[in-house]
């Protein structure tokens, strides 16, 4: 608790700037410990990269790095790498955008988790010394108290439960004290200068995490109408207001200079993959109040408020201290209940979120709530708690607050430990603050150690909780560098392109190389998630991650030459398929076939699948039912029920999917909501889709599979188990003939033209042709493309059978294509009008000066000698 001594100091010993540097290297050191700790990468075996670092994340800043050191295909705008070519913008945005990502150039490639992991360490280190530099701006009182304070907030529940394994949301932690230091210069300061340079930073913020930036700026307003209205009744409403206004006007001009990245960001957002609508359900008020205590975990489901005991005791004593004008306490109580009651409303939950209420982690604004709590524990703490009424007050809140939450399922061992040990800790070192000399100085080292003691154990807790429940991918090792070297011993980009697999992450492509289909984005664009559904591709997360289906007749339409095989010793396997552009009719194919078989050979070009009719054989524990042309098979009641032979009820029922084919084609199996499981030559019974994900058909589906070769007699029969009903399509087999796909292929390799592929656009050259052709690219045709034809105006491309196609008259020679995020132009302008405003508001600040000092100088003048 703090001590009496805590209002009289004004500069402190540590000085100012000392104290924002220990804040900042004090809260990475404590997240560096607790890796020590918990023998996480790079301290030992166990992987931190946890869910969306692992998967996205990692992925995407090794796919960054390769960019910047001219290794990677693509350029800031398209990916070539993922989804066989998809825009790159939003997910930089998204998942890599900022400051610091610049710290993956200093390692090699194969360190880019150690990368990552000093992503982490610098940005809450930033974060600690940026409140604490705040801190000491907005009011004068003990150094080591606002160190402290940083390190509370920096290491705060949110930043090592939500955010440590998002790393770019860390940026939000960051710009919150940020953007209250901007706002804080402007109101005090009423010149031109804070108006000119609060902006550029205002766009660098938005520029690097533009989700978490966003709630931090709403966090930045409510600290300044907190502050307006706590001002001294000797400040007028005016100067109150047009401090505010000039708040306001820098930030818009902020946002508006980074318009560039976000307007297209915000675009890229619209039409990207759609997730079903979530409906925000507050949670109770104990479960809410519990994430208040240090070590508690609940990411996904309960907000990170955390900021260690002391500054909870501190931000419970500050509406009790007597020493602060009732009208701050009034003013800034307000806000942090407030702020805090948002998280819980259906509608501020939704402004907190941009009007899209997210499927996961509904409390991804909870480090405002921290850092508003810092801000009034300190401002307590500058005052100086001297009541005992006020000390005990504050003790016994927290300590029933412990005490109720202590069954609650997101408090952990470490909080039953630590929250009332520093409670006896800061009581001790309050009542030793009210002694002079070594026994203050003394309470003040304990009192510190035991704050970063607690901050270390604590971010220990939370990491090793999360662990047990969400999945981490290994860090760079053997198997990735087996896999790296057999992908670059293939490539020939862009004669054809070469598939890592999804070995290690669902962005192997990125992580690994090459330019194969996986992807996984909360930015994939809806027509690239919906075509490669559409052609057999499985998928989770609602569409948003690929499964790659291994098909050969996809593999030709995507020029997909090579591919990695999984296993112990990972081998490589090449195909020969149709070129990245082919050269074909101007009248397009277009398939009869039902489901993904029509599909593939609309985009191919040829017919090269018969889909039979077919039918479930029924049997004794087997139903067979079809509604809307669909295939319903289930147990009968009596199967569900009978008791296995280790006792357990309910077991699977075995029947036959039966068709009849052209003996010695291949049979391929299109089901993707089928849960259950499937024979399949050479491999035994595989899993089509398990029962334990969630909303099969919606957030799941299982990809086409390659099930055998049709016999001589040309039956087909297909065993499959289920466990419950299941549905499959009226069409899930398809039969492949591999000659008809040969002679296809050979087909649209008889016209090769060159082809170049440089950042966002490719260009060809091809011999002329007497009559009109049509050149497809294999690539998803999605809003941003644009072709010109031998050097003509530009176009729209069109789309075959979802591929980008231009349409070419007899004799042409040359094509061109470019693709420009929509929205960049608007943003380009916008950005250059906000350039301008501040180049005028620049230039008449200059004019009144001149002004000011012509007037000064003539009064100077009429003055009597």
């Amino acid at each position: 608790m703090l001590m009496a001594w805590a209002g009289r100091g004004r500069v402190g010993w540590l000085g100012r700037q000392w104290a924002v540097v220990l804040a900042a290297v004090g809260a990475g050191l404590t997240f560096v410990v607790s890796g020590i700790i918990r023998h996480t990468y790079p301290f030992g075996e166990v992987s931190r990269s946890t869910n969306d670092l692992g998967q996205q994340v990692v992925p995407m800043y090794a796919h960054y790095r390769d960019l910047l050191t001219g290794q990677g295909v693509g350029d800031l705008l398209f990916n070539w790498s993922s989804g066989f070519g998809v825009p790159f913008l939003a997910d930089f945005m998204a998942y890599v955008g900022s400051t610091l990502s610049w710290i993956v150039l200093l390692f090699p490639r194969d360190h880019i988790d150690l990368a990552l992991f000093l992503v982490d360490v610098v940005a809450i280190a930033l974060a600690a010394g940026a409140m604490t530099a705040y801190l000491r701006r907005l009011r004068p009182g003990p150094a080591w108290i606002a160190v402290v304070a940083g390190i509370s907030y920096g290491a705060c529940g949110w930043a090592i439960d939500d955010a440590a394994y998002m790393t770019v949301w860390l940026n939000g932690l960051v710009a919150f004290p940020v953007l209250c230091l901007l706002c804080e210069w402007i109101l005090r300061r009423r010149s031109v200068v804070p108006l000119l340079v609060t902006p550029f930073v205002v766009a660098l913020l938005w520029t690097s995490a533009f989700y978490t930036v966003y709630m931090a700026t709403i966090g930045a307003a409510i600290v300044v109408v907190a502050r307006i209205l706590a001002y001294d009744a000797n400040i007028s409403w005016r100067e109150r207001l047009s401090g505010a206004v000039r708040c306001v006007l820098a930030m818009m001009l902020g946002i508006a200079l980074a318009a560039p990245l976000l307007l297209p960001t915000f675009l890229a957002v619209r039409a990207a993959r759609p997730s079903p609508d979530a409906v925000f359900s507050p949670i109770g008020p104990v479960v809410f109040l519990a994430r208040l205590l240090p070590g508690s975990e609940g990411v996904g489901t309960t907000p990170g408020l955390a900021v260690g005991t002391v500054m909870l005791l501190l931000a419970v004593s500050f509406p009790l201290n007597r020493a602060i004008p009732g009208r701050e306490r009034i003013a800034w109580t307000a806000a942090v209940v407030l702020t805090m009651l948002s998280l819980q409303i259906g509608i501020t939950h939704r402004i907190w979120h941009g009007f899209d209420t997210p499927n996961g982690s509904p409390y991804r604004q909870a480090f405002v709530v921290a850092g508003l709590l810092v801000i009034v524990g300190w401002m307590s703490a500058a005052a100086g708690v001297r009541s005992v009424l006020t000390v005990a007050t504050a003790v016994g809140a927290a300590g029933l607050l412990c005490l109720v939450a202590w069954n609650v399922r997101s408090t952990t061992t470490t909080t039953h430990r630590v929250v009332p040990l520093l409670i006896v800790i800061g009581v001790v070192a309050w009542l030793a603050g009210r002694r002079p000399g070594r026994i203050r100085r003394g309470a003040v080292v304990v009192l510190v150690g035991a704050v970063l003691l607690e901050v270390t154990l604590s971010s220990a807790a939370i990491d090793e909780r999360r662990s047990k429940f969400l999945s981490a991918k290994g860090p760079w090792g053997a198997q990735h560098a087996a896999v790296r070297e057999l992908v670059r011993s293939a490539d020939d980009w862009p004669r054809y392109r070469v598939a890592a697999g999804a070995g290690q992450t669902v962005n192997d492509p990125m992580l690994i190389g090459g330019q194969g289909p996986q992807y996984y984005s909360s930015t994939i664009p809806d027509r690239v998630s919906q075509q490669l559904l559409d052609l057999g591709f499985g998928y989770s997360s609602y569409g948003r991650a690929t499964v790659d289906p291994q098909n050969p007749v996809v593999d030709a339409i995507f020029a997909t030459g090579a591919r990695v095989v999984p296993g112990e010793v990972p081998s490589l396997r090449k195909y020969e398929v149709s070129p990245l552009v082919t050269v074909r009719s101007a009248a397009s194919f277009r398939s009869d076939d039902p489901g993904p078989f029509g599909a593939q050979e609309s985009a191919l070009g040829a017919d090269v699948y018969t889909v039979p009719a077919v039918r479930a054989e029924k049997g004794a524990e087997v139903i067979v039912s079809g509604r809307r042309g669909d295939l319903v098979v289930a147990p009968t009641p009596e199967a569900q029920t009978a008791p296995t032979a280790g006792g357990v009820r309910g077991r699977s029922v075995e029947t036959r999917l039966l068709a009849s084919c052209v003996p010695g084609s291949e049979v391929w199996l299109a089901a993707p909501s089928f849960v259950g499981s499937v024979l399949v030559a050479g491999r035994g019974w595989v899993t089509n889709l398990s029962s334990k994900v969630n909303s099969p058909g919606i957030y799941a589906g299982a990809p086409m599979v390659r099930v055998g070769i049709v016999d001589a007699d040309g039956v087909v029969a297909v065993p499959i188990r289920v466990d419950s009903a299941t549905r499959l399509p009226a069409a899930p087999i398809g039969c492949m003939d591999a000659n008809k796909l040969k002679a296809a292929v050979h087909e649209l390799r008889a016209v090769r033209p060159a082809v170049k592929v440089a950042g966002h656009g490719l260009g060809l050259r091809l011999e002329p042709s007497g009559a009109p052709t049509t050149v497809v690219v294999a690539v998803v045709r999605i809003d941003g493309w644009s072709c010109s034809v031998d050097g003509g105006g530009t176009r729209t491309p069109d789309s075959r059978a979802g591929l980008l196609a231009i349409p070419l008259p007899a004799g042409a020679t040359e094509v061109s294509c470019t693709y420009q995020p929509p929205g960049l132009s608007l943003g380009l302008i916008m950005a250059t009008a906000a350039l301008l405003i501040l180049l005028g508001l620049g230039l008449a600040g200059h004019l009144l000066d001149i002004w000011r000092s012509k007037r000064l100088e003539s009064n100077r003048l009429d003055l009597p000698a």
